[in-house]
């Protein structure tokens, strides 16, 4: 849900962006815009997502041990 939100909206932006610089003396700037918002786009795709931390390992692990030990003590 959040893709499509933030592809939408950089849809919008990025095609304002280019209709001004269809109408403007100087297009750069909205060029420049219009690039950078899907390059922006494209970077947040593409950064690594959050990682389990050692912190987050190891409780995970104790989690497991105490489950292992339960069973243990059942049979």
């Amino acid at each position: 849900m959040k893709f499509l939100i933030k592809l939408f909206l950089v849809s919008f932006i990025g095609m304002v962006a280019m209709f001004g610089a269809l109408g403007s003396d100087n297009q750069w700037p909205g060029l420049i815009v219009a690039f950078a918002v899907w390059a922006w786009f494209i970077y947040s795709l593409s950064k690594p997502k959050e990682t389990a931390t050692d912190r987050k390992i190891r409780a995970q692990d104790r989690k497991i041990v105490e489950l292992l030990r339960k069973l243990e003590q059942r049979s």
